[in-house]
């Protein structure tokens, strides 16, 4: 917290400046603004709250932030633009500010005095939004992992059982995984496994969840009835026909899919569903079977 220091020599000057167009009325209080951005662990409420504190005293319109992947917004982003770059940990944000007026001395002073607020309190957010992401997906195929799935699997039911909206469920394995995995090696499996994911995200909706539930094993949670949940498990194999890499080491998929009913909970519709996978697995493979 080096920028604390500054803070005095910064309203000293803030203080004695006055152009002949305009001047800053009202003094900012670093550590209240500090406080206010380490509130929150979601890096886009952090930069709203230091977009908001900002235009109390700055002809703020908007500001863009470019930090890695992450982009985030506030405002318009209309007007003159002021681009700065800020250290958020060992790497650097490149914020973009959006001006209604062109900033006067006074202004500049101000920016540069809260402008270095940002970085810890932006950093600690995309840490640990970077480590939930870590703890709730996949990191393979970027699907949901098995923590992840038991979690929404509670929600869905939850929120079905309110509604009695319809849900599905749908229970996916990899057939002959083990004798490519064996024969070809983890690299050229793990391969497959990617491409699979892939696969299962083209087939699905938006309003539908895919998970990796371990090894070759896979769900997705769909929203609507049993038609809806063949639907995606027919798109599923016919992208597995078309898909040479799978077609080289004869490598196709059984599902299973269960519809919930009001008297199934949790449990009872995994398991229902999981009892079709394996029936769809002895009677041929690559298919699926309907829970019962």
């Amino acid at each position: 917290m080096d920028y604390i220091s500054n803070i005095g020599g910064h309203r000293d000057a803030l203080e004695s400046w006055h152009d002949d167009t305009r001047h800053v009325t009202a003094q900012p209080d670093p550590l209240q603004l500090l406080q206010k951005l380490h509130g929150s662990l979601d890096p886009r409420t952090v930069f709203a709250c230091y977009g908001k504190q900002l235009l109390q005293y700055l002809p703020l319109s908007g500001i863009y932030c470019k930090f890695g992947e992450l982009e985030l917004r506030w405002g318009r982003l209309k007007g003159i633009k002021l681009m700065h770059e800020v250290p958020v940990g060992d790497a650097e944000a490149e914020l973009e500010y959006y001006l209604q007026l062109p900033l006067s001395i006074g202004e500049m002073l101000v920016l540069q005095q809260l402008e270095p607020l940002l970085s810890q309190p932006l950093n600690n957010a995309v840490r640990y939004q970077q480590m939930a992401s870590q703890a709730m997906f996949d990191a393979l195929t970027g699907l949901g992992n098995r923590h992840f799935f038991d979690q929404a699997f509670r929600t869905v039911l939850a929120r079905a059982q309110r509604s009695r909206n319809q849900v599905s469920l749908l229970l996916l394995d990899l057939d002959n995984f083990k004798q490519l995995n064996d024969q070809m090696g983890h690299h050229y499996g793990d391969k497959a496994l990617v491409r699979f994911g892939e696969i299962v995200r083209r087939s699905i909706r938006r309003c539908d969840q895919p998970f990796r539930l371990g090894g070759d094993e896979f769900a997705i949670l769909v929203e609507g009835d049993v038609s809806a949940a063949v639907s995606i498990a027919n798109r599923i194999l016919q992208y597995m026909q078309t898909e040479i890499l799978f077609n080289q080491q004869n490598v196709t998929c059984s599902m299973g899919i269960g519809a919930w009913q009001p008297h199934l909970n949790q449990a009872q519709l995994f398991n229902n569903t999981d009892a079709a996978l394996y029936w769809a697995k002895s009677a041929g493979r690559n298919g699926y079977a309907l829970a019962e």
